[in-house]
């Protein structure tokens, strides 16, 4: 039974079959079907597109017409309009624009149906071109920024204050608290202000020096060929120092051999060339990483032995070391110690300053002194230590006035010159089996009871007065000496250089250092605060850049001794700096040197 189903079945499929190859076409006629399709479905597209092109063309040529009425200022449309500028000359009757260019449309208060064609702008209508940035006139004779008075040498006016601060922004003065006062060093920064602005150089501050100075576009200050003063011989003298100047070229006025020698310098320091001293360039004068012209690190010649020999022989270097005569790191080190003991700027270079000193007399041998530190300094505190001069808390590697105090005391016990430096023979007695410790050396310190803090041991009292008040009493023996950019004393100064005489009279043998190198140093303890400063303290101030600054001498009770590049002068100041806007904006640090 199931047997005739199955092929009943199969019978009915093949029937199926053939009926529906009679009804579809064979392959071929499949295939071109299909293609007529095609071909008919392209044109129903290319109709639909063409008439939607034809559409925005009529559209196109509605939008080109506007209306015949004058156009009238009305609100904004949502559609946005360009206008296209019309030149004055006829054109032809505008064509269909080929691109889709955006169209013109104007908006009248009033729209109507008829339209014209575009009409051409008049000529005076056309749309301007962007006018040139116009600049801004200088400041003239005859303008009344002054009300018609001038300022002279000894005046007093608020509008100096303003004078003196423009000064000292362009460099021409010295950073410094600006005042009311017209003094000697306020006329010579005017002086070279107009000078080196074309105007009529005379000091006096009248209509057209204040217009320049404040309001218009004034030169800022470079020393440069023409000037002349002691700040000029002051970078000469740096100059011959460094080996780019010869000596008799010393003469306070800057000619073409300075200005040829500045240029080598640039050169050789990696700055721009240009035979001007700007900031930069100063800064780099006095700093310890310049370059020399003379015999520098890595230099061989047969007469720097002759050097070598003599530093050995005034301590500076080890009676050991093999003389070849090669600028190598230990002479370059003795070089910069010598020069810091001497006075001189700590730069290595063996120069023809620093050759003429190490062969005078006037040499200063090597030794151990105040404001040293290091581990030479370090050894001999604890052998002083050992013999009872001074206690093992001391003991800091910090040459300070308690070292210099025990120093004297030793040498007093041990008939030795009185002088509290470490030299050659205080060393080789304080190491010797001979040396003879201190009256109380062996006796202990009682053990505190328990609970009970040890004592903290008094500082010497007399030996920190004997420093700090004999610094504050060199320095106020130059109040009311004179101002100069770049003097270091024993009658003129610069801020820099008032520091560095008092300091090395004081018995500190401290290297020059320049406002902004002080920033770096790192051989006394540093103050950060301006309310935990004490009397004998180095200030530190920034100037209106990073370039400028200022430093001073901290009396106590909020008054500093400084040389004033507003006041011309070495002064004590009047008010309280502590409490002064400008002081506590621009102080950056201070130095202890006593301990």
């Amino acid at each position: 039974m199931k047997e005739q189903k199955t092929s009943s079945g199969k019978a009915s499929k093949a029937r199926r079959r053939k009926q529906f190859r009679k009804i579809v076409p064979n392959k071929t006629t499949r295939v071109l079907l299909a293609a007529i399709a095609v071909v008919l479905l392209l044109g129903v597209i290319v109709g639909i597109v063409s008439g939607g092109i034809a559409i925005a063309r009529c559209i196109g040529k509605k939008a080109s017409t506007v209306q015949t009425s004058d156009p009238q200022p009305v609100e904004a449309q949502e559609t946005s309009v360009t206008v296209q500028e019309t030149p004055a000359t006829e054109q032809p009757a505008p064509t269909e624009p080929e691109s889709n260019e955006a169209v013109v449309l104007l908006p009248t208060e009033e729209p109507t149906a008829t339209e014209v064609p575009v009409q051409e702008l008049p000529e005076e209508t056309e749309v301007p071109a962007t006018p040139e940035p116009v600049e801004t006139p200088e400041p003239t004779a005859s303008t009344d920024y002054l009300s018609g008075k001038t300022y002279r040498n000894g005046d007093t006016d608020p509008v100096i204050l303003d004078v003196q601060a423009r000064l000292m922004d362009l460099g021409y003065l010295d950073p410094d608290e600006p005042d009311e006062f017209f003094g000697n060093q306020t006329q010579d920064a005017l002086i070279n202000f107009q000078r080196h602005n074309g105007l009529t150089a005379d000091g006096v501050l009248d209509e057209l020096t204040y217009a320049l100075l404040v309001y218009g576009s004034a030169k800022e200050f470079v020393m440069q060929e023409g000037d002349n003063g002691d700040d000029v011989k002051e970078v000469q003298d740096r100059l011959y120092e460094l080996g780019y100047l010869d000596f008799g070229s010393r003469n306070g006025t800057f000619g073409e051999k300075t200005a040829a020698a500045i240029r080598e310098f640039q050169s050789m320091n990696r700055l721009k060339v240009d035979g001007k001293v700007g900031a930069k360039t100063l800064n780099t004068l006095y700093s310890g990483d310049v370059v020399g012209n003379y015999f520098k690190s890595g230099d061989t010649d047969d007469s720097i032995v002759v050097f070598q020999k003599q530093l050995q022989k005034l301590g500076y270097l080890d009676r050991k070391y093999v003389c070849k005569g090669r600028m190598d790191d230990k002479t370059v080190s003795a070089i910069k110690l010598f020069q810091e003991s001497n006075g001189l700027v700590r730069d290595g270079c063996l120069g023809p300053a620093t050759m003429d000193l190490i062969r005078s007399d006037d040499a200063i041998a090597y030794a151990m002194r105040l404001g040293m530190s290091g581990s030479d300094v370090k050894d001999a505190q604890k052998r002083l230590s050992k013999l009872g001069y001074i206690r093992t808390n001391q003991v800091t590697g910090y040459y300070g006035e308690t070292t210099a105090e025990a120093v004297r005391e030793f040498q007093k016990r041990n008939n030795l010159t009185q002088d509290g430096e470490i030299d050659a023979k205080t060393l080789e007695k304080l190491n010797s089996d001979k040396a003879k410790a201190a009256p109380n050396a062996g006796k202990t310190t009682p053990t505190p009871k328990p609970g009970k803090a040890t004592p903290t041991p008094k500082p010497d009292k007399e030996g920190k007065r004997k420093g700090v008040e004999k610094l504050i009493e060199i320095a106020e023996s130059k109040l009311g000496c004179k101002y100069v950019r770049g003097a270091k004393g024993p009658d003129t100064f610069d801020c820099s250089g008032f520091v560095y005489w008092c300091l090395n009279q004081a018995g500190i043998k401290q290297a020059y250092m320049t406002s902004i190198i002080w920033r770096t140093c790192s051989k006394y303890k540093r103050i950060n605060a301006m309310g935990d400063l004490k009397r004998g303290d180095i200030l530190v101030f920034l100037g209106e850049s990073l370039d400028s600054g200022h430093v001073g001498i901290y009396l106590g009770d909020g008054h500093m001794i400084d040389a004033s590049s507003s006041r011309g002068q070495v002064r004590v100041t009047e008010n309280d700096i502590t409490k002064s806007k400008y002081w506590q904006e621009h102080f950056l640090m201070a130095f202890r040197i006593w301990d």
